[in-house]
């Protein structure tokens, strides 16, 4: 697991959303728009978990996995 998806799962854990989404998948989303995610704001950084949760329910879990695969996650 990578420190960004340590912190993915703290944020989903302190909003009470822990176990409803891969977060593998919602690092692979947020890369899509942040190639690097080390310049977000924790305020930006819980933005983009947020984006990326709405990402994945408009996505099929094949498109959600290929594309969390892509990024070697």
């Amino acid at each position: 697991m990578t420190g960004y998806q340590q912190l993915i799962r703290e944020i989903l854990t302190h909003a009470g959303r822990i176990g409803t989404a891969d977060p593998r998948h919602i690092e692979a989303w947020m890369r899509v728009e942040h190639p690097t995610l080390d310049a977000l704001t924790h305020e930006l950084f819980v933005a983009e978990v947020g984006v990326a949760l709405q990402c994945i329910a408009a996505a099929s879990v094949t498109d959600n996995e290929s594309l969390a695969q892509s990024y070697g996650l």
